[in-house]
């Protein structure tokens, strides 16, 4: 039996194997294409003109030829030394590769369902089927520098991990976008008169989603090894930079006020992460690290919205919107912790 496993696993394909430079391509191609895609929810988002024919979607297009380029370029490289075209894909960027095939099918996709149904407005962009399978196939790219650093020995701090981070951050910047109708950039939370009931579900839900999305994402790099100190403030700051910016419609000082609050909030929780040391040997550290996450954003969020743009939520609406958000990352926590042995 381990003659044959041995012979199989001399046999079976192995990826190949690329450095971390070819990382830093795949980013920069990934940067290129969510710039075009941030780019067209800008344009969505001030109502203007739409077709195909815009300089957005070239740009959003031209990114995701990039993509492909650069991915399909290694593959081909590493071909006449392969035992297959699979084992040709670099080690960790299946998935990215499978995102380039999924892209593909689906802007075909959505040309079919813009002749069918017509151009999305407003929130119908973002729950459109045929974007969904575009914003499937994005995600997959952009996690490529990520899932290949998850296949390398873990290494040094941020500097060593940098791509890995700008990765997760560029996947959290996927999902923000297509969900942009709730959440902290959907528009100001706690803002404005007290809010009817159909308000404040929808700013409780959005928030929760938020926070989950965070604590979720930063759960799955610390047991993978690839979030060091200092990456929080990398993906909650560069996310608001690029949602802040393409929302708009506030002023400069608003805009600027709301992308301070991440960046204080990424520093914080780097320094939750640098105290606490969470792992899975360290569960009550681990439970503390994912609640304070997200209540450390809102509450600075809200603090902000009250002190600088004014509220007339109640106390106990703004209290209990941070607590839950900090409870939500809390649950997240049992998600991730490893199962523990059953009391007999």
């Amino acid at each position: 039996m381990a003659t044959l496993t041995a012979a199989r696993d001399a046999v079976r394909p192995r990826p190949a194997a690329l450095g971390v430079g070819f990382d830093w391509l795949v980013l920069a191609a990934s940067a290129w294409l969510l710039g075009g895609l941030y780019w067209d929810g800008w344009a969505h988002g001030y109502g203007l003109p739409d077709s195909f024919w815009t300089t957005w979607h070239a740009a959003f297009y031209s990114g995701y030829a990039a993509a492909a380029v650069v991915l399909f370029g290694a593959i081909g490289r590493a071909r006449p030394a392969a035992t297959s075209w699979r084992a040709a894909i670099p080690a960790g960027y299946g998935a990215a590769v499978a995102g380039v095939f999924i892209f593909g099918v689906g802007g075909i996709f959505d040309m079919a369902w813009h002749t069918a149904f017509g151009i999305e407005l407003s929130s119908d962009a973002l729950l459109s089927p045929s974007h969904l399978v575009l914003g499937l196939g994005i995600a997959l790219i952009v996690s490529g520098p990520l899932l290949a650093a998850w296949r390398r020995p873990a290494a040094g701090g941020l500097v060593q991990q940098l791509p890995a981070v700008l990765s997760l951050t560029a996947l959290l910047s996927v999902f923000t976008f297509f969900s942009l109708f709730a959440g902290p950039y959907s528009a100001v939370v706690g803002t404005g008169a007290r809010p009817n009931e159909a308000t404040l579900v929808r700013s409780l839900l959005g928030m929760y989603l938020f926070s989950a999305l965070v604590v979720g994402l930063a759960l799955v790099a610390l047991r993978r090894g690839t979030l060091p100190v200092g990456s929080l403030v990398v993906l909650l700051g560069l996310n608001a930079i690029a949602m802040i910016l393409m929302r708009g419609h506030a002023s400069f000082d608003v805009q600027l006020t709301f992308m301070l609050v991440a960046i204080v909030a990424g520093v914080i929780g780097d320094v939750l992460l640098w105290r606490l040391r969470p792992s899975d040997s360290r569960p009550l550290q681990l439970h503390a690290f994912a609640f304070a996450l997200p209540a450390v954003y809102l509450a600075l969020y809200l603090a902000v919205v009250v002190l600088r743009v004014g509220s007339g939520w109640t106390v106990h609406e703004l209290t209990g919107m941070v607590t839950l958000c900090g409870v939500v990352g809390l649950l997240l926590t049992f998600v991730a912790a490893p199962r523990r042995a059953s009391i007999p």
